[in-house]
């Protein structure tokens, strides 16, 4: 029955295909691939992949619409995102990979964002105060289930923060951050207790 109904949907992604197929922007097709990856989704062809994406994956759709500017008012009124998902920056402050897992209820508002990070629920990126600076993102950087990361700091590359963190200081490269007030629990591959 689902792969009925998959079928069935699939049609009315068409227009997207071509905006996919046609688009000038190389990083679309770097994250479709990359989002296949973390999903764990294998498909024959990139084709098959970008269907089963754009049908099924709001957090996909949304980004999708994102990278692809104005030009996506043409068919996402039909097929809308996640409604309760918010970039409040332009798609070039984003580099290519970024992931979102679930992404409900979630404000990305980065200074900068390094490639291949991931955003999971009821997370925050972004300013701690009105008028107030942005945080700039390394490269693969987790900000996991409803973790808080605002103020004008920087997160170093390779980095985790956990669930529920609350980061208002700068973290090091290849770090694991946890908890309200935010501590490293693993530095470079090793464990430590240092407050932030």
């Amino acid at each position: 029955m689902r792969t009925l109904l998959f079928y069935l949907k699939v049609p009315f992604f068409i227009p997207h295909y071509l905006f996919f197929i046609l688009n000038e922007k190389p990083i679309l097709g770097y994250e479709l691939l990359r989002w296949g990856e973390v999903l764990r989704i294998n498909k024959s062809s990139k084709h098959a992949l970008f269907f089963e994406l754009i049908c099924n994956l709001k957090e996909y759709r949304s980004l999708f619409y994102h990278r692809l500017g104005g030009k996506a008012l043409l068919v996402s009124w039909y097929a809308p995102g996640i409604p309760n998902l918010y970039f409040d920056v332009p798609s070039s402050v984003i580099s290519k990979g970024l992931v979102i897992q679930h992404g409900h209820s979630s404000r990305f508002n980065p200074e900068s964002c390094g490639e291949n990070c991931q955003i999971w629920h009821n997370s925050t990126v972004g300013k701690g105060k009105p008028g107030g600076a942005k945080p700039v993102l390394g490269n693969n950087v987790l900000v996991t289930t409803g973790a808080c990361v605002i103020g004008d700091i920087k997160i170093g590359n390779n980095v985790v923060i956990g669930a529920n963190a609350v980061v208002v200081k700068d973290v090091p490269d290849d770090s694991v951050v946890v908890g309200n007030p935010s501590r490293i629990v693993r530095l470079k591959g090793e464990k430590v207790n240092i407050m932030l």
